[in-house]
């Protein structure tokens, strides 16, 4: 039977990135649609994940449109949300500012994240060992008071639900990310991100390579050096988190072999069913994901081939189904490019693969019924 997939599409004329368009109209939609209104009532955490983005650039998904999620899944016009709904991130292990606990509680003060009360959403690190979440429910609501150490398995102990926020992003080892991604991803451990990714071992094309050193600089790990005007990886220190390969002015960094790429795939799979299995089983299970067609922005690569200019805005999608919200977003995505994604990502990896791989770990159905709202 196909997921119910609801489609909020951005008006004509939409406003552009000068006038961002007020998108908070059809999020309210979009979360009544899917039967949401007032779940995250009864007092049990509700995080919504969502990516912080850069340091120094805009929030992917703005506080204000989290904020409205948060309020519709509340049930309630109040000004300030309860202190069980929160935003969270766990910090990255390929973008520097983000690195850290510390460094993504910066970050989220300085996008807007992290005011609790007067109208702001609270921010909770995910994984975060020295602090506990900061989300405690009303008295009762849950046993044991927050949660020590946060992690894809602590932050949502006890929850009631989950809402998933996911703009599409470029992904060197994906092509593209949106909920599976961020399931399977986003609410991993640090260590957990590196495990998946250290089987993936980047290579240098040589004849490719100018000896910019762009990919020396973004490496966190010390991986990388530049012998005799090119580049080297030294793959006793690269964690395969892909970061080169974005900045790569010649796109002359790619996977040393394809095996890498599909063992991550499965891995990442099977990471976010099980994420999705601590909130039970079924299409009944209070798991919320949204995915924003709203900001789709080209890559960061300088590359020829990935300098794309961006198709305006679509809209955003819901579903129950972090698969079925997926496939629908790609569709979405191939038929205002007029053609398969890697237009806009930069990226020869389908996104579509990653769905293959969910759907046989039983995390969702890639067939699926669009309905507009």
């Amino acid at each position: 039977m196909p997921a119910d997939v609801f489609f909020w599409p951005l008006p004509a004329g939409a406003p552009t990135d000068l006038a961002p368009p007020d998108v908070r109209p059809g999020l309210r939609r979009l979360v009544v649609a899917l039967g949401f209104e007032g779940a995250a009532a009864g007092g049990a955490p509700w995080p919504l994940q969502l990516p912080l983005g850069a340091p120094g650039r805009p929030a992917p998904v703005p506080p204000a449109w989290a904020r409205e999620v948060g309020a519709t899944l509340a049930g309630t016009g109040a000004a300030a949300l309860p202190p069980w709904i929160f935003a969270t991130d766990s910090p990255s292990i390929a973008t520097r500012g983000l690195d850290t606990a510390a460094g993504l509680r910066d970050v989220a003060r300085a996008k807007g994240f992290g005011a609790a009360g007067a109208g702001g959403l609270a921010f909770t690190v995910g994984d975060d060992p020295d602090a506990q979440v900061d989300a405690t429910p009303s008295a009762g609501a849950r046993a044991g008071g927050p949660v020590p150490g946060a992690s894809s398995v602590g932050i949502l102990a006890g929850a009631g639900g989950l809402a998933v926020l996911s703009p599409l992003r470029p992904h060197p080892h994906l092509g593209v990310t949106a909920s599976v991604a961020a399931l399977g991803l986003d609410l991993s451990t640090r260590e957990a991100k590196l495990d998946l990714h250290r089987g993936i071992r980047p290579q240098v094309d040589t004849p490719l390579c100018a000896g910019c050193g762009s990919c020396l600089d973004v490496c966190l790990y010390d991986a990388i050096v530049i012998r005799g005007g090119r580049a080297t990886i030294d793959h006793r220190h690269c964690t395969g988190c892909g970061e080169c390969m974005g900045v790569c002015f010649m796109a002359g960094i790619a996977p040393e072999a394809a095996v890498g790429v599909a063992t991550f795939r499965d891995a990442v799979a099977g990471a976010a069913a099980g994420t999705a299995g601590l909130l039970g089983t079924g299409p009944g299970r209070p798991l919320l994901c949204l995915n924003f067609l709203v900001h789709l922005e080209t890559h960061g690569a300088a590359g020829k081939a990935r300098r794309r200019l961006p198709p305006a805005g679509i809209g955003i999608l819901a579903s129950r189904d972090p698969v079925a919200v997926d496939a629908a977003a790609f569709d979405l995505l191939a038929e205002r490019l007029g053609g398969p994604v890697d237009q806009w990502s930069g990226y020869a990896q389908p996104p579509g693969l990653l769905l293959e791989c969910a759907e046989a770990v039983g995390l969702g159905s890639r067939d699926y019924r669009l309905r507009e709202v």
